[in-house]
């Protein structure tokens, strides 16, 4: 049997917080915006299957885990919400972190897969707003290599 909750003592306690709340704003981008553009090396921390808040729709949300060279242990999010039109990013995001599924319904079982699982990613930021996209792993197979030093 669940003891009863008090809810008004810990509401009383984030009451005296409520002027501070309404003055604070955050997005995404300027919870990154100390993070310079550019490649990181990354460890998946977290790899899981939700739902957007406003439609239902399913999302998929890593929490990548920064190596370095900069901003060293930071936590940073990217997510994709799955739709019809984003079945083919998903596909690359995933490919691109070693997680190939044969059904789109195998991935909440196979998501766990890929925690510690390392991945570079490319912060790029336009018009204000930072995105995270994984990079292909410089060993792939197929890959095509362009060279400096080609005579032309």
């Amino acid at each position: 049997m669940a003891l009863p909750v008090d809810i008004d003592a810990p509401a009383a306690a984030l009451a005296r917080l409520d002027d501070e709340w309404t003055k604070t704003s955050v997005s995404s981008d300027e919870l990154y915006a100390d993070i310079p553009d550019g490649t990181y090396n990354t460890v998946i921390e977290e790899a899981r299957l939700t739902e957007t808040v406003s439609t239902g729709r399913p999302m998929v949300v890593w929490k990548l885990r920064i190596q370095g060279p900069q901003a060293a242990n930071r936590v940073v999010t990217k997510s994709r919400v799955v739709t019809e039109n984003t079945l083919a990013y998903l596909k690359e995001e995933l490919e691109k972190c070693g997680l190939q599924v044969s059904r789109l319904s195998e991935l909440p079982a196979r998501l766990k897969e890929l925690v510690n699982h390392p991945i570079d990613v490319q912060k790029s930021t336009k018009d204000g707003r930072a995105n995270f996209y994984f990079r292909w792993d410089s060993n792939r197979s197929g890959k095509s290599v362009v060279s400096d030093d080609l005579p032309f």
